[in-house]
């Protein structure tokens, strides 16, 4: 399953629906390309709660096979998309 485009995710207006206090809101979206090596793909989800919460076993299996897959199938390095997503609205009165 691919995940879809940044342009084909509606705005998160949640809160700010309906709201007579706020102003409309202004979305802006940020895409931005990473490309980490192996080393320093793993480190990076060493930072991440989940991975930090795995028993020592599970996480050092876990990221062997990660590390495995980004050796052998994607040349040792991968490439990771972050999505920013900047919401201002002006409070009215």
């Amino acid at each position: 399953m691919r995940l879809l485009a940044p342009a084909e995710i509606p705005p998160g207006t949640g809160e700010l629906n309906g709201s007579t206090g706020f102003g409309q809101p202004v979305f802006r979206r940020y895409e931005r390309d990473l490309t980490y090596s192996t080393e320093e793909y793993l480190n990076l989800l060493q930072t991440y709660s989940g991975t930090r919460a795995l028993p020592p076993t599970a996480r050092n299996g876990l990221l062997e096979c990660i590390g495995n897959l980004i050796d052998e199938r994607h040349g040792g390095r991968i490439t990771k998309r972050y999505l920013t997503e900047l919401r201002v609205v002006h409070r009215i009165g």
